[in-house]
């Protein structure tokens, strides 16, 4: 094998929320911005994660056609909407690829909440088609891409109860999915100690890898793609849980993040504290 792989990564920004903020403090409503990556050969290619709403998706597969190859398989990371909401959108523009999660992802999908779904469905109105499309359950541990492996890690509970992320050993990439920020406030709102002690442990298994390259699921736009990100993560979660442990009020830890993080974007309170 001769032809190495490369990689891409898309950026949607930040798009502002219909409704009320959970808490009356913070920035305007607004879903944080997020990635999609395009991992490439010779030939074909396989993209990892789908986005959110139409528009993102839509702009996401005129980006992907314009790399010129063969999407083969569009992989899910975790069953958050804003990770395979798109899928539909990019199926109907690349109706050979095939869309896959690993079988915990898909469990976690089929098992939502159909009343927090509509609720959260609601707070973009109009922007998210009606046809939702799921990820079909993937059994194996590796996607081979022109002859070369990208490994599924099993994550366990990070900002979802079932997160993955992708290894690329030939280039020395990982691709996070969620388990990863880089320079955005991270979605603590779900979490208690025990499950960002395993968050951090997720992030250590990727810092052991010792990429080159590190793609977070969420990140500041410009923001380069390089492994300084995991001790960054690591550093966040540490900070919100000994804050959290000092019996501060929601708003005091909500400002104490926002000083300890000054140049971190997306400082919404849903992040911190979730959606109820």
């Amino acid at each position: 094998m001769t032809n190495r792989l490369e990689f891409n990564v898309f950026t949607a920004p930040a798009k502002a929320l219909v409704g009320e903020r959970p808490r009356p403090f913070g920035e305007p409503f607004a879903f944080d911005a997020g990635t999609s990556t395009l991992i490439y050969g010779e030939y074909d290619a396989v993209l990892v994660d789908a986005f959110h709403t139409t528009a993102e998706a839509a702009a996401l597969a005129d980006w992907v056609a314009l790399h010129h190859r063969n999407l083969t398989t569009i992989y899910i990371t975790h069953g958050h909407l804003d990770h395979y909401f798109g899928l539909t959108v990019l199926l109907d523009r690349f109706p050979t690829a095939r869309a896959i999660a690993t079988p915990g992802t898909v469990a976690e999908i089929r098992a939502a909440d159909p009343d927090m779904t509509r609720v959260l469905l609601g707070l973009l109105p109009g922007q998210v088609v009606p046809n939702i499309t799921a990820p079909q359950p993937y059994d194996n541990d590796t996607i081979t891409l022109e002859g070369r492996e990208l490994r599924i890690i099993e994550q366990g509970r990070t900002d979802f109860p079932h997160s993955t992320s992708l290894h690329v050993p030939s280039i020395d990439l990982v691709v996070a999915g969620d388990v990863l920020y880089n320079k955005c406030h991270m979605y603590v709102g779900e979490t208690t100690a025990d499950s960002r002690d395993n968050w951090i442990a997720a992030l250590d298994r990727l810092a052991a890898l010792q990429p080159k390259y590190a793609v977070a699921g969420h990140k500041k736009t410009g923001e380069p793609d390089t492994p300084d990100a995991i001790a960054q993560s690591q550093n966040y979660l540490r900070h919100f849980s000994r804050l959290q442990r000092s019996g501060l009020s929601d708003q005091e830890l909500f400002d104490e993040m926002g000083e300890r993080f000054p140049d971190w974007v997306s400082h919404q309170s849903w992040l911190m504290f979730g959606f109820s």
